[in-house]
């Protein structure tokens, strides 16, 4: 990918203020057996620690037993005791390939051709919370895979997710407040222009400053526009054209990037994007913002907090574009180890910096919409060839995952070297034909206000 990309260079400017990791980490190694011992899960800084450490002996990519494979039998039941039939359960070897099965209705569930190791078992079923097996004081349980032999594991019980209630009177309760308004110009579509009134709110310990809303310029505030709403991966400023180009379009934008408070943690930055929906359709960000109920886009990075947004909003949402996205943060970290994709630092590390993925599988389950395809709104997936950061089996994956849940699903696959809407002067045909693609699918499947 060439250096011209903005995302590259949104990304160089953002690595000091989203690394969840400083340069000190590397020192960190001799806490690793501290925090296994003591009953913590380790940091991001201890994972990386050991990941840098295991790279400096040579232990890496992790290896993988050629040994004959062993099976994993199992149940997946709820907080009854009661069998949970459908669910998704996945173990991942340390390298990231997941091998997972689907429960019966007695909630059985078996996986075949495991490589001899340890590893920890996950699951997810629809309308269900993620979970992991784990033991006393919390600690990841292992479960350990013989060769020639099926290993039964405990039951692995599963809870209704629930998204966290948001406060009540929610602008005051977070103090929203405007902290700029102005206008401004972008290249594309012609006459391209739009007002923009920025702000700011304290939720869950952190200031979020990086939220946006976009109104056509000169737009009258007294006529509502159908709400679109933004996950950008970098900062909100940084797609300004993007936001501007949409605007221009008759959409009221409302866009949030990640706050460097809450670092790499997509849960964390997914529920700040649930309080900026929240707002737009109360009308707390202005009369001219629809209520309808919209569709929602996000990349790269931002795709994680997208799919983590779509399980807590639930139908809030009528759609999604995802854009060079995460579909199965299992084959992205196998990808990792093997060298496969080229992420630029130090976000290399941050595939390491969520464990082990046969120790620690629940944030790489957390983070793979191809698992909970069946939840999913109508969805649009765009994905180049020439992605270095994640590969474009992503998309294929997850065009596959939402298709076998009957639900619609649109894509638009090219070869173009640059990536994704790169509005400008560096703006393609492709990068074109994609805008307005995006904008006919947003048309379709969105709601008026």
């Amino acid at each position: 990918m060439n250096d011209d990309n903005p995302i590259r260079h949104s990304m160089r400017r953002t690595h000091s203020r989203l690394s969840p990791f400083p340069a000190s980490s590397r020192c960190l190694a001799p806490l690793i057996a501290i925090l296994f011992l003591t009953g913590c899960q380790p940091s991001p800084e201890a994972n990386v620690a050991g990941y840098l450490l295991s790279s400096w002996l040579g232990t890496q990519p992790p290896a993988i037993s050629s040994a004959p494979p062993g099976a994993l039998t199992g149940r997946i039941l709820d907080q009854q005791g009661q069998p949970i039939a459908g669910a998704t359960v996945i173990i991942a070897q340390p390298d990231g390939v997941p091998h997972r099965a689907l429960t019966d209705n007695d909630g059985v569930y078996r996986i075949d051709h495991v490589p001899p190791g340890q590893y920890v078992i996950a699951a997810v079923a629809s309308g269900f919370a993620e979970n992991s097996l784990r033991g006393l004081l919390d600690i990841p349980k292992l479960v350990t895979i013989r060769s020639g032999e099926t290993t039964t594991a405990p039951a692995l019980s599963l809870t209704p997710y629930v998204p966290t209630p948001l406060p009540d009177d929610l602008a005051n309760a977070i103090r929203l407040r405007q902290t700029a308004i102005y206008t401004v110009t972008a290249n594309f579509p012609d006459n391209a222009a739009a007002d923009v009134t920025a702000y700011a709110f304290d939720f869950d310990g952190a200031t979020v400053d990086t939220l946006r809303v976009y109104l056509p310029m000169g737009h009258d505030p007294a006529t509502k526009l159908p709400l679109l709403f933004m996950v950008y991966p970098s900062p909100v400023d940084d797609w300004q054209d993007v936001s501007v180009a949409f605007a221009t379009e008759q959409f009221a934008i409302v866009a949030i990037s990640p706050v460097a408070a809450r670092g790499a943690d997509a849960e964390a930055h997914a529920q700040d994007a649930r309080v900026a929906l929240a707002l737009a359709r109360s009308g707390a960000l202005g009369p001219a913002i629809g209520d309808n109920r919209p569709l929602a886009m996000g990349g790269s990075f931002s795709s994680a907090i997208l799919s983590r947004l779509l399980r807590s909003a639930g139908d809030e949402l009528t759609g999604w574009v995802t854009v060079g996205g995460l579909a199965n943060a299992f084959t992205a970290a196998h990808d990792f180890y093997m060298g496969r994709i080229t992420i630029p630092p130090p976000f290399e590390l941050l595939v390491p910096a969520l464990g082990p993925p046969n120790i620690y599988p629940l944030p790489f389950l957390m983070y793979s919409p191809v698992y909970i395809a069946s939840e999913l709104p109508p969805t649009m997936i765009i994905h180049t060839a020439a992605d270095e950061i994640l590969r474009i089996e992503q998309a294929y994956e997850l065009a596959d995952a939402v298709r076998a849940a009957n639900i619609p699903v649109e894509t638009y696959y090219y070869e173009d070297v640059s990536h994704y809407l790169g509005i400008g002067e560096k703006l393609t045909d492709a990068g074109r034909e994609m805008f307005y693609r995006i904008v006919d699918f947003v048309r379709r499947y969105g709601e008026e206000p």
